[in-house]
């Protein structure tokens, strides 16, 4: 493992994948590989979405803040304007309201763990207790209107819907790939959230 210690926020670049571009590590764990310290990278590439790396496997490198945006900002985004805004004031870095629950995409959860943690996600939208119980999972604040207006809340659900939707994807994709219809069928199956169903019907018919 390299010397090198990422913290949350850091602008990273994997050498051997330059065609990522560049990535904002989202979430840091201290672990142990072969008996030397390493951590666990939640990364969020310009290009290739969220990969989680051993940083004993993986020899990433720092970049400067300023031009880890200036490549994010060539990928192709759907939104403009006051989320792109908020994450600029974010240095780089992502913001509380629309970042991914680790439980979503922790690599020692199972497929289908992870799956129905996605799934649990649609139970969250913008009618007002709804969208107060996401901001207060996303925040971990009792009351998130101390913090933020209930406008702001408004504006940035969609961006994590986004993400979340894509996430979605990327697993059924997944499992798909490995065959395994049977988890799908059965996380349709036992998903309490019609919206989670109907995205999951969705995702299928790709």
């Amino acid at each position: 493992m390299s010397a090198k210690a990422f913290h949350k926020g850091d602008a990273v670049f994997h050498p051997r994948r330059p065609e990522w571009g560049a990535g904002t590590v989202r979430a840091v764990e201290s672990i142990t590989h072969d008996g030397e310290p390493a951590q666990r990278l939640t990364i969020d590439f310009a290009h290739r979405g969220r990969v989680v790396l051993n940083t004993a496997l993986a020899p990433l490198s720092t970049q400067d803040h300023n031009s880890a945006m200036t490549q994010t900002a060539t990928s192709n985004s759907p939104q403009k304007g006051w989320l792109d805004q908020l994450e600029a004031q974010a240095n780089g870095r992502t913001h509380e309201l629309w970042e991914l629950p680790p439980a979503l995409t922790d690599p020692f959860s199972s497929d289908a763990q992870r799956l129905t943690a996605t799934l649990d996600q649609y139970r969250f939208s913008t009618q007002p207790r709804a969208l107060i119980d996401w901001a207060i999972q996303q925040t971990g604040l009792h009351d998130p209107l101390t913090k933020y207006t209930r406008h702001d809340l408004e504006q940035a659900f969609p961006r994590f819907a986004r993400d979340r939707d894509q996430h979605l994807k990327q697993l059924v994709r997944q499992l798909i790939y490995r065959n395994d219809r049977a988890t799908l069928l059965r996380a349709k199956h036992e998903t309490r959230h019609p919206d989670a169903r109907k995205a999951l019907e969705r995702a299928l018919q790709r």
